[in-house]
């Protein structure tokens, strides 16, 4: 016996959930929503932002740069971006580039795989460099890893699901270098498109 048919209200409340998935990311299609992903010097909460990237649903490019923090990259960190201090010597440190990124984030919804970690990020990055977080309160950000965990289930034991289990459950192949800035938008943006694109089948 399936859990389905020893359980049926437990089939009919997962059946209501993914279908409001499918719908939620049905409306962040629509809306135009863009798709932004860091890659950080560490976890911690001094942890900086090296490298930024927005793309629109179809995983055009928008904006991308690797900024230079102002501490150092954790080991950890580097092995698995691949990313040096020695590689950003020549990049713009935040205060260069807030002029061009700040009207790019708050002109449309976000969305964000993991969207706590990435804006935390992003705060510290400005306060590292006594730059104004004010802005931040007019970002519209969704959680494409929420979604995903909600729509595919949960893989590990904080309840959530990573990127790269998401798109192996959405028949996504990732096109590139997964945690590159870049490739980790497109990446999102092709799994959340992959549960928008089951919603004619709710009509």
């Amino acid at each position: 016996m399936t859990d389905a048919e020893q359980f049926p209200e437990k089939a009919v409340i997962q059946k209501i959930l993914r279908e409001k998935m499918i719908t939620l990311a049905h409306q962040w299609i629509t809306e135009r929503a863009y798709i932004l992903d860091t890659e950080t010097t560490g976890l911690d909460k001094q942890a900086q932002v090296v490298e930024i990237a927005v793309t629109d649903t179809d995983g055009q490019v928008i904006f991308q740069r690797r900024l230079r923090p102002s501490v150092p990259i954790d080991k950890a960190a580097q092995d698995v971006h691949g990313i040096t201090l020695i590689a950003l010597r020549n990049e713009p440190q935040w205060p260069q580039v807030v002029d061009e990124l700040i009207p790019l984030l708050i002109s449309r919804p976000l969305i964000i795989f993991n969207e706590n970690f990435d804006l935390r990020i992003i705060a510290q990055t400005a306060k590292a460099f006594a730059m104004d977080t004010r802005w931040l309160k007019q970002v519209q950000s969704r959680c494409a890893m929420e979604l995903s965990a909600l729509f595919y289930g949960a893989t590990n034991r904080y309840g959530t699901i990573s990127l790269v289990n998401a798109a192996r459950a959405a028949g996504v192949s990732v096109k590139g270098k997964a945690h590159t800035a870049v490739v980790d938008c497109q990446t999102t943006a092709a799994v959340v498109r992959s549960i928008a694109n089951l919603y004619p089948q709710l009509k």
